[in-house]
């Protein structure tokens, strides 16, 4: 026992120092984290350590090993009885190491964590987005949306609200999204309840009118053009930049002056005088202004002026322009018409510039003498050449002081050809010594005129001479203007058109081109002199070619002088792509230079206009342009046709222009006018002004389409009432308009289908009124409209028609009829809603339907049931209603009388004669129980039972 009370103390000591070390031991030694158990996994575990015990001879081995330790001074029971007494769960968590560890297990468990985690991450992003999705959608600036409804309606400029969301910032992709189409003109236009939803999906129909006048809110842009370019005076329409109030002062100015223009092109259309738009479109283009953009459109309208012949009428160039063969010699006559003039209007330029020129520096010029044009001319070359008495142009043929060349160029450029021929004649002896066959070549082609050529054998000498002597051109010791003039004469070495140090401007080179081109028809070019060498042939076609391939940047490359392309391709004869060009940035007038082309039959149209994205500018299957006309002219009336639609009339009737054409191109065309008008009075709803008046009397007053019939191909008034009137009261029908189609119906004289419709919307208005057993139906609103009510409509118009025998005879009876009930109805259910049962009862019974006399039978009340399928639907429909007003009346009156303190036998008769005619209904409702709701039947009876 000596041997074992000494190591106690170290015993006790090692185990606290052994404890004391555990806590400083990591929990978790190999950084995989602690396995989740279950509590089956744990048993399995046990029996699985179980089976592992120590074999049988682990007895004996305990023996030897508590002797090993006892002889090392270690007394293995001291050590147990301490161990027994130390409590390790606050110490330090046992770390369990197992030979069988479940990794897959774990690394499923993982995965499953990480993929919950994921989807949680994504529906948190997902919310995210949505909400700020919905604040940037309703975020709006009521203001800004109060001017866009006020630009709908015309009574503001347009652009206003956009000026607004720009100082706002209000962005453009969410802001101002109002669907004005489907809602704004929904108001005064919607059915009752469950009707307006099947009325909004028939306003946004497509038709052939709306895609002509295109949508009612929003930009009008044709693809091809894209933006309005706003830079200028005149500003732009709808869907543009918003312009600065002077510029839209400038703008509707602007359109109001060309608008009186075209009504008084109508009214002589009508009247059948001859009328000249272009001399006044010029006129009023004149008076717009004095910048450089308004005198090149000023400009622009005399390049017209002098190509279309004074004494053209309407549509004179239409069938030869617009369905001639290209090579016919008809299309060659009108190629050869535009060279002519648009030479003339070049020449006439350049000799007022000149004018002005020597005007304004008289020292310089030295006119003095007779101011004949050869001294104009002579005085013009000494202010560009004369400095000290001295030419300063070193290359110029100098004939008696006199740039002999120079002088007959200048004649020729300014138009004065037998001037020219007259100085030769005058000066004949000089060019026998300088060119004595010129003379020749000049009075030979002044003699051929317009044609401006040559006989063969002179044009062979004088090509012959021009390759000899002056192809070779050497511009310090040759005189350009004697190369130009033999160029010009003889159409030669075209394969170079650009003529060295003359040609400075646009309108000098283009003048060149105009001169040498030459139009001439297949089997005259046999024996044509010019058709000896293909490069020789040069037509208007190839210079449009060239045009075309230079494009708008040659002529414009800074993009603020559109003026010069847009004459350059006047002067070609390149109408459509001349108003596509403009277009963007003269918006205004390229719709009306497209009037004038049309109405001379000078444009080129194209007829598929349903494609809402058409462009403006197509090629047809033979590659020549035609132009969106329908759809520019349906875009420009959107400003004014709610505040203005008389002029309106006048544009969109302009469309009709084209009705002359061949089969099916003009016929579409009158669709297209007719469909716009028809839209024109259903978007603006101003019926009277536009379609006219039917008095109580029954005469007619006639509108503004009516009077304007002749524009628009409609020979009477029986045609007019088919085609415009009857047609937007269908529309108007079919999209759900039932006022509007009222008063069309009623314009278009179809008084029948008036009161149909009118007796449609009575019944529907009626039956969607929700009566419940215990009140009335005081919040159902008996409004048609936002301004019509139904049945102050049906009696308006009821008596108008009752007190005109002539209307009344147009009307069935069996719509009056079914009028007077509804009528009647009306009446009986405004009784009910104010509590007078009994005169709801009086109501009901004269409307002759349900079986209210206290007389009848089961006989008779069954030939009342069997004459419910003769009933009008529109009465038909109402009559559970009218079973369910008369049951509570019933019922009402009953508990009235017997809570009442007095009794007499009168008032036992009255509820007896209640309880008969209750009892009536209850029949009648039970032999017509399966043609009205379950639900009404089961009412009826509860309230039977009352009784």
């Amino acid at each position: 026992m000596s041997v074992e009370a000494g190591p106690q103390p170290l015993a006790a000591s090692l185990l606290d120092q052994l404890l004391e070390n555990t806590k400083s031991l990591p929990r978790n030694i190999t950084g995989l984290g602690s396995i989740q158990l279950g509590i089956h996994d744990i048993i399995s575990q046990i029996h699985h350590l179980r089976e592992k015990a120590a074999p049988q001879g682990a007895a004996d081995a305990g023996t030897k090993a508590h002797y090993l330790l006892a002889s090392s001074g270690i007394n293995a029971e001291d050590i147990a009885q301490d161990l027994d007494s130390v409590d390790l769960r606050t110490s330090v968590d046992p770390i369990v190491f197992s030979s069988d560890t479940d990794v897959d297990g774990y690394l499923r468990y993982r995965r499953e964590e990480n993929i919950v985690a994921s989807i949680e991450d994504s529906i948190r992003q997902t919310v995210q987005k949505f909400d700020s999705l919905v604040a940037q959608s309703v975020r709006l600036d009521w203001n800004y949306e109060k001017l866009l409804i006020c630009e709908h309606f015309g009574l503001v400029p347009r652009g206003t609200a956009a000026s607004l969301k720009a100082e706002l910032g209000i962005s453009t992709d969410n802001a101002g999204n109002i669907p004005l189409s489907a809602d704004l003109d929904g108001i005064g236009h919607t059915r009752l309840g469950h009707g307006s939803r099947g009325q909004t999906a028939g306003w946004k129909k497509s038709s052939l009118g709306r895609s002509v006048l295109g949508p009612i809110s929003g930009q009008l842009e044709f693809p091809d053009v894209g933006g309005i370019d706003t830079v200028g005076p005149s500003g732009a329409v709808s869907g543009a930049v918003p312009q600065p109030l002077q510029q839209q002062q400038q703008q509707q100015t602007r359109q109001q002056r060309y608008a009186a223009v075209v009504n008084l092109l109508n009214t002589h259309r009508l009247e059948g005088r001859n009328f000249k738009p272009i001399e006044v479109f010029a006129e009023v283009a004149k008076s717009l202004g004095m910048d450089t953009r308004t005198q090149q459109l000023y400009d622009a309208w005399q390049i017209l002026h002098l190509v279309i012949p004074n004494n053209s009428g309407e549509r004179k160039f239409a069938k030869t322009y617009c369905e001639s063969a290209p090579d016919s010699t008809d299309a060659i006559k009108i190629r050869q018409m535009i060279a002519r003039g648009s030479r003339k209007y070049l020449e006439n330029q350049f000799f007022a510039l000149l004018e002005t020129e020597i005007a304004r520096y008289p020292q310089e010029a030295q006119l003095g003498g007779i101011p004949s044009v050869v001294n104009k001319i002579l005085a013009y070359l000494k202010l560009r050449f004369l400095k000290n008495r001295q030419w300063t142009k070193n290359n110029l043929e100098v004939v008696n002081n006199v740039p002999i060349w120079a002088l007959l160029y200048y004649l020729f450029r300014s138009g004065h050809l037998n001037e020219a021929l007259e100085y030769t004649n005058q000066n004949e002896n000089y060019f026998q010594k300088i060119e004595r066959t010129f003379p020749t070549y000049l009075r030979a082609y002044v003699k051929s005129g317009d044609d401006r050529m040559l006989p063969r054998e002179l044009h062979e000498r004088l090509v012959s001479e021009f390759n000899y002597h002056l192809k070779a051109y050497d511009p310090k010791t040759d005189d350009p203007y004697k190369y130009a003039l033999y160029k010009l004469l003889g159409r030669c070495d075209l394969a170079r058109k650009n003529i060295p140090e003359i040609l400075l401007v646009a309108e000098d080179w283009m003048w060149v081109q105009l001169m040498l081109v030459q139009e001439s028809s297949a089997a005259s070019e046999i024996n044509d002199v010019f058709s000896t060498h293909r490069g020789d042939r040069y037509t208007l076609t190839d210079l449009r070619n060239m045009l075309v391939q230079f494009g708008a940047r040659h002529f414009n490359p800074k993009g603020n002088n559109p003026g010069v392309y847009f004459q350059a391709l006047l002067l070609s004869g390149q109408y459509e792509r001349a108003i596509h060009y403009i277009y963007k940035f003269q918006p205004v007038d390229a719709v009306h230079f497209a009037i004038v082309l049309t109405y001379y039959g000078l444009l080129r149209v194209c007829t598929d206009t349903t494609d809402t994205g058409a462009d403006l500018l197509t090629l047809n299957s033979t590659d020549q342009p035609e132009i969106n006309f329908a759809r520019l002219i349906g875009y420009y009336t959107r400003d004014f046709r709610r505040t203005d639609p008389e002029i309106a009339v006048d544009y969109i009737s302009l469309i009709c222009l084209n009705g002359d054409l061949s089969a099916p191109v003009g016929e579409h065309y009158l669709t297209l006018c007719h469909e716009a008008l028809r839209e024109l009075v259903l978007e603006t709803r101003d019926f009277a002004v536009l379609l006219g008046d039917v008095l109580s009397d029954g005469t007619r007053e006639p509108g503004i389409i009516e009077r304007k019939m002749g524009l628009i191909n409609i020979r009477n008034e029986q045609e007019y009432l088919q085609t415009i009137t009857e047609q937007a009261a269908i529309q108007a029908d079919q999209d759900g308009r039932t006022a509007d189609a009222v008063l069309l119906y009623h314009l278009s004289e179809e008084y029948d289908i008036v009161v149909g419709i009118i007796n449609k919307t009575l019944g529907e208005s009626l039956a969607i009124a929700d009566l419940s057993s215990g009140g009335t139906a005081t919040d159902v609103s008996m409004s048609l409209a936002a301004l019509e009510d139904p049945v102050q409509l049906a009696r308006n118009m009821m008596a108008v028609y009752n007190t005109n025998g002539a209307i009344l005879k147009k009307v069935s009876a069996k719509n009056r009829d079914a009028c007077s009930m509804l009528l009647q109805i009306v009446d009986a259910r405004r009784a009910f809603e104010n509590g007078s049962w009994e005169d709801c009862l009086s109501h009901i019974s004269r409307v002759n339907v349900l079986p209210m006399e206290l007389d009848n039978d089961t006989g008779s009340i069954r030939r009342r049931a069997q004459q419910f399928s003769a009933l009008d639907e529109s009465v038909a429909r109402n009559v559970p209603m009218m079973l369910v007003m008369a049951m509570e009346c019933c019922v009402r009156v009953t508990r009235q009388m017997d809570s009442s303190a007095y009794s007499d036998a009168s008032r036992s008769k009255k509820i007896g004669d209640l309880r008969t005619r209750a009892k009536n209904c209850m029949i009648y409702a039970g032999m017509i129980q399966y043609r009205m709701p379950r639900e009404v039947y089961g009412h009826l009876t509860r309230m039977e039972t009352e009784l």
